[in-house]
């Protein structure tokens, strides 16, 4: 049995009957995470929704309770383990965090980045450390099939010697109308970090690295467009990356054992081959839920029981912190 066949079957098994979920936010995000509360089986009335607007309750999945003043008017006290999901702009979502902590929520999936600059993170850190509060970032890519797949091949193998990812954006014309000022000077911390976040999840953090900026092709993003780098892992693992904002590359993560090569590129699938004159063979994968976003399912169970959490392993904040410190010094920001 392979180990997405594993985290399926376990699932499965799981029940999530007594569980509840409060989710903040309505848009795209936020309605994934309904859709994967109701796949497990949450009970329609344990699962609340927090919205900044009216909403037609008819496009909520399962029709959970909405309230539709804002994160700010919310007064809802939770229950015992009740789960906050937050999935609202990136500049809401610490302060949303604060605001249900105050009201007792003690456990959160919040989305990622968390904020846009480390020093954001670290304070928030040290406000929500310590006692039983629990918080993780939603970098759903580490809860990717293709990516516990990827792990777990990887260890029955020795374990990785080496890695390579790539972060080029495929750039819109449009995206100074559609998204805010800041995020996209920070567009590495508040996008490309994602792929950045499924390579060190499998490598380890980095420990050290050394990194290159070039280029000006975007007004909008001051610090450059083309980003190289190389680097060693906490796990003593080497590591390269390359970016560059202004040719045809994609996202993409390869990487090496002494018995095979892996490839997820695009991410959500996986590819292995044992020597450089195979053709790359792609590696069956199990999911849940084909209905929902990738890895939301895995992350979501994950935050509601420990069994599945023993299997899916999530960003903390102190992960979180300094994948974005990392993320500062390649793509040039100050922290």
């Amino acid at each position: 049995m392979s180990f997405t066949q594993k985290l399926v079957q376990t699932i499965s098994e799981v029940s999530f009957a007594d569980c509840s979920a409060t989710v903040v936010g309505c848009g795209y995000m936020g309605k994934e995470y309904l859709k994967a509360l109701q796949t497990l089986n949450l009970k329609v009335s344990s699962i609340r929704v927090c919205s900044r607007r009216i909403v037609d309750t008819e496009t909520i999945p399962g029709r959970p309770i909405v309230s539709s003043s804002g994160y700010q008017n919310f007064r809802q006290k939770p229950a015992p383990q009740e789960l906050a999901i937050i999935a609202i702009p990136t500049k809401d979502l610490l302060p949303a965090a604060r605001h249900l902590r105050e009201l007792g929520f003690k456990r959160f999936l919040i989305e990622k980045p968390l904020a846009l600059s480390s020093q954001e993170i670290q304070e928030f850190q040290k406000e929500f450390t310590g006692g039983d509060t629990e918080v993780m970032c939603a970098y759903n890519r580490v809860a990717y099939p293709s990516f516990l797949e990827a792990k777990n091949l990887a260890e029955q193998e020795g374990g990785i010697t080496s890695c390579y990812y790539t972060m080029t954006e495929i750039i819109g014309k449009d995206w100074t109308e559609r998204f805010p000022r800041e995020e996209l000077a920070h567009w590495g911390i508040a996008n490309s970090l994602h792929v950045a976040s499924m390579a060190h999840g499998l490598i380890g953090l980095p420990k050290s690295w050394t990194n290159f900026q070039e280029g000006n092709a975007y007004t909008w993003h001051p610090t450059g467009s083309i980003f190289v780098g190389s680097g060693i892992s906490q796990q003593n693992i080497p590591f390269a990356y390359h970016a560059d904002w202004t040719s045809t590359g994609r996202w993409s993560v390869e990487f090496h054992t002494r018995r095979a090569s892996y490839l997820l590129c695009p991410l959500e699938k996986l590819f292995r081959r044992t020597s450089f004159k195979e053709a790359w063979i792609e590696v069956p994968l199990h999911t849940y839920s084909d209905k929902i976003k990738v890895g939301i399912v895995e992350e979501v169970a994950a935050m509601l029981s420990p069994q599945i959490k023993s299997l899916v392993s999530l960003y903390s904040l102190e992960d979180t912190y300094l994948l974005t410190q990392f993320g500062e010094e390649v793509f040039g920001y100050a922290s």
